[in-house]
């Protein structure tokens, strides 16, 4: 049995039992695997779910044949309410497993600081060197406990169209920095009539804020939107909207439908846009490309992370063995992940799948080019920054401005401040860092 596996500290509490104050004092995982057995539940979306079901299944059961996993495939908008709906009322009805992104631990464990279990608490940690800086550390509770275990990535690259940019002879070799940029940006135009890029919301603003190590929040959680970085990052926007390079695109379909009719020649944008672009754009094979994300000064760091979710252990989980040894399968198996690559085009946290052919392979649909070592060369670099609780209602906030700034005549500045920071502030209650 299970229980004998399990020692646990009796909590005087309500509602979720305690990750953060240690509601696992001592979890022992057998040695042999056949010794655990029991059924768990998983909850994920899409692309994930495929991947836990179809790819890591089959592996799982030859290790561990006595655990019964079931995945439901449920839309990521439901997982999050039914999420929110179980912590609301002590954890009823909750998963052993579920899928999060990383920019939606925070407000899970805001509101609700013992959600997960404290996967360090069990060993996970052993594995934390395995992961890029930037994705562990947005795991960690405040006590830098481990809480969700890393799954996909986003790391950023310019994403490109080779065709476009030979005719307007314009080598991406020699874009080293945002400057130079924005003088390519100049000749396609010029080229073709058409934008150089595309938004549909606030991603860019982000991208370039993370690249300097600056975000929405400082490590304290006060709003920091228009630190330096934030004015940096500002400034550049402004100046391709002064040179008529970018373009709001709306939505999703919006951007897939500037990069598949020529609308635009670059997205600046991470690397899952892969697997959109080989499903809805196959007539564009051999004419995409990558380049490193642009610096901001030369010599300074081009990268930056979009994107990417975890597996977390909901604390009132009745079979924390069976799913923290899923969990960790899952998270750290190195097969597993590269099927996640090549299968559903999800690209891996675990650092050493980059050492596996995949990566270093030519893409024939990305100008025959090693497209994925591409973007794992950037993973180290990639700063880490602070994921607040409140970051979904800021995004949204921002969201609106950068629609406001592209669509009317708006400057990049006011954005920041007397539009996206004081509209933050009355909608989050947050303090500045000014």
């Amino acid at each position: 049995m299970l229980v004998a596996f399990i020692l646990l500290v009796l909590l005087v509490a309500c509602g979720v039992n305690s990750s953060s104050e240690q509601d696992i004092e001592e979890l022992t995982i057998p040695e042999n695997p056949e010794d655990i057995n029991g059924d768990i539940t998983v909850w994920a979306w899409a692309l994930e779910a495929n991947y836990l079901e179809k790819d890591v299944l089959p592996a799982f059961k030859k290790i561990y044949p006595n655990i019964d996993v079931t995945v439901e495939h449920i839309g990521v908008d439901q997982v999050y309410q039914k999420v929110s709906a179980g912590l609301s009322s002590g954890g009823s009805g909750l998963p052993d497993v579920v899928q999060v992104e990383n920019n939606r631990i925070q407000s899970f464990t805001t509101e609700f600081p013992d959600a997960f279990t404290n996967l360090s608490a069990i060993g996970y940690d052993k594995h934390e060197d395995k992961f890029a800086k930037a994705k562990i550390e947005g795991l960690k509770d405040k006590n830098g406990n481990v809480i969700a275990a890393p799954r996909d990535l986003g790391p950023v690259g310019v994403i490109y169209r080779v065709d476009i940019f030979e005719e307007a002879g314009v080598d991406p070799s020699k874009i080293e920095t945002w400057d130079d940029y924005i003088e390519a940006g100049k000749k396609v135009v010029a080229h073709t009539g058409n934008y150089f890029l595309g938004t549909d919301g606030d991603g860019l603003l982000r991208i370039m804020m993370q690249q300097q190590g600056s975000y929405y929040f400082d490590n304290e959680g006060k709003l920091d939107i228009t630190s330096e970085e934030g004015e940096n990052a500002a400034r550049i926007l402004q100046e391709m909207k002064d040179n008529n390079l970018i373009t709001f695109t709306n939505n999703w379909d919006g951007q897939v439908a500037a990069m598949k009719n020529g609308e635009v020649a670059t997205n600046p944008g991470a690397v899952w846009w892969s697997g959109t672009m080989l499903e809805q754009m196959p007539e564009l094979s051999g004419k995409w490309d990558m380049f490193m994300l642009p610096a901001f000064e030369k010599g300074s760091t081009r990268a930056s992370n979009d994107g990417g979710s975890a597996l977390a252990i909901p604390s009132e989980s009745d079979n924390k063995v069976a799913a923290y040894v899923f969990t960790e399968f899952a998270t750290t198996d190195i097969d597993s992940q590269i099927k996640a690559l090549t299968n559903r085009g999800l690209f891996p946290a675990l650092t050493a799948a980059y050492e596996e052919p995949i990566f270093s392979e030519n893409q024939e649909y990305f100008n025959n080019e090693p497209f994925f070592q591409k973007f794992a060369d950037t993973v180290e670099n990639i700063p880490a920054v602070n994921h607040d609780g409140a970051e979904l209602e800021v995004r949204s906030v921002m969201g609106s401005e950068i629609e406001a700034f592209l669509l009317e005549d708006k400057k990049a500045m006011d954005m920041l401040q007397d539009g996206g920071e004081e509209q933050a502030i009355q909608q989050t209650g947050k303090e500045t860092t000014e």
